[in-house]
């Protein structure tokens, strides 16, 4: 069991012709797993399911974690990778597609009081849906939960968006960066040769 039988679904669809999103490398996988290992983390929920690989990593990471996903569902290569989730751990993983500008907020009023332990934003990267899922995801969260959230390049087009939505979230005191990384390394600024950032922060 591991992230091969997912590899296998991408390239398979890359091989049909199929456009297939980008996801976390190797390095930011074991980050996402180790993370996941804290103790008093079991329930995880994550905003772009893709391929599955961050599900995986965190279902990985200790056999009593949960993690409920929210992803567009566009593709069609995406219901191949929660098949091989389901198969890798059963009933452990919950995936909800739709636009999560209106399927997070329709779940946390469905869930009132429902918090999660980890949350991990990695979805729409224009400023204004990175925006809205920082906000609508502290609705499931509380003083403990722990947020990660990806693509932090600035030398990247895709990471501009996100940028500024999360520096926008920590002046205005909706969360508190803890830490930031490159490549698996605590920096302090990402430099213009890191191929993934991400910061880990709370909600305040």
């Amino acid at each position: 069991m591991g992230f091969q039988q997912l590899q296998d679904i991408v390239d398979d669809a890359r091989a049909n012709g199929q456009y297939v999103e980008g996801s976390a490398n190797a390095t930011e996988l074991a980050a996402l797993t180790s993370l996941a290992s804290t103790p008093g983390i079991r329930r995880v929920v994550e905003i772009g399911f893709n391929a599955g690989f961050s599900s995986h990593a965190f279902l990985s990471a200790h056999p009593d974690i949960v993690v409920t996903s929210f992803d567009l569902g566009e593709h069609s290569y995406g219901s191949r990778a929660k098949a091989q989730i389901d198969q890798d751990f059963p009933g452990r993983h919950t995936l909800i597609t739709g636009d999560s500008l209106t399927t997070v907020p329709a779940f946390a009023e469905a869930h009132p009081g429902e918090t999660f332990d980890l949350i991990f934003i990695d979805g729409g990267h224009s400023y204004e849906v990175a925006s809205a899922d920082i906000r609508n995801m502290a609705r499931v969260a509380d003083s403990d939960t722990v947020v990660v959230i990806d693509d932090l390049l600035p030398h990247r087009l895709w990471g501009e968006g996100v940028i500024k939505a999360w520096d926008e979230a920590i002046a205005t005191g909706v969360v508190a960066q803890t830490t930031l990384y490159a490549d698996g390394a605590e920096v302090d600024v990402v430099g213009p040769d890191a191929a993934r950032a991400w910061a880990v922060g709370r909600y305040l």
